[in-house]
């Protein structure tokens, strides 16, 4: 078994709890002011996406959502976020996040080209 620490720091920005518009389609708004930074993890896996552990106080992550690395200007769109509680000790638990970095010149909403 390892123990894998935080090895950056990472903070979120959010679009907010989806809507439905009047045709009901799900809308957000744009991603909102940086929340955080907070001791984090990042790992790129082969697939192209990354694997990110991110502190619980960044709160509820949705689908389109971006963790940010200020430190770097490094950012991801998530894809998938998870919060895993330690029973043994609250202070273990975090958010796990599969992510796909953003590209700057990306020409979709979500800064994928």
């Amino acid at each position: 078994m390892a123990v894998l620490l935080a090895d950056r720091q990472l903070g979120v920005r959010t679009r907010g709890t989806p809507v439905l518009d009047a045709y009901g389609d799900e809308t957000t708004g744009p991603p909102g002011a940086l929340r955080g930074p907070w001791p984090g993890r990042a790992q790129p896996h082969t697939d192209d996406t990354w694997l990110l552990a991110v502190d619980p106080r960044a709160g509820l992550l949705l689908v389109g959502d971006i963790v940010a690395e200020p430190a770097t200007g490094a950012s991801w769109t998530v894809l998938t976020a998870d919060e895993l509680r330690n029973a043994e000790d609250p202070e273990l638990t975090y958010v796990r996040v599969t992510a796909r970095p953003r590209a700057a010149d990306g020409t979709r909403p979500e800064g994928h080209p």
